[in-house]
């Protein structure tokens, strides 16, 4: 298992998660529907990564009123909207409205993943 730790202050982004190898299907696009599956994540167009809302536990909204914009959710149009709960650094932009996909996408430089290796180091 691995997580995402912010760049700048090393806080825990993330719950534990894996790589997805696979990008996700065509049904995984549905307004209103998670992109990526719970405790996965995948690269992103963008040069960050790709993750399933649920599994960012380390972040806050932004607290610039006009990057929160959206009628049920986040509709991510105006910047990244999510910021770390620990410094206050932009990390990424979450779309969590009624018409898009949900899923947070960081900035290219923002997160930092981080393996864990105990359960290789106990197969030794």
């Amino acid at each position: 298992m691995s997580f995402f730790v912010c760049a700048r202050c090393e806080r825990r982004l993330t719950a534990e998660i894996n790589l997805e190898d696979a990008p996700p299907s065509a049904g995984h696009d549905l307004p209103g529907k998670a992109r990526m599956a719970a405790g996965t994540y995948t690269s992103s167009w963008n040069n960050g990564f790709v993750l399933h809302p649920d599994d960012v536990t380390g972040a806050e909204r932004h607290p610039n009123p006009r990057r929160l914009n959206g009628c049920c959710g986040l509709d991510g149009l105006d910047g990244p909207n999510l910021v770390c709960s620990g410094c206050g650094a932009e990390i990424g932009t979450e779309e969590s409205d009624c018409w898009k996909p949900h899923f947070v996408v960081t900035l290219p430089d923002a997160a930092n993943l981080i393996a864990d290796h105990q359960s290789d180091e106990s197969a030794h």
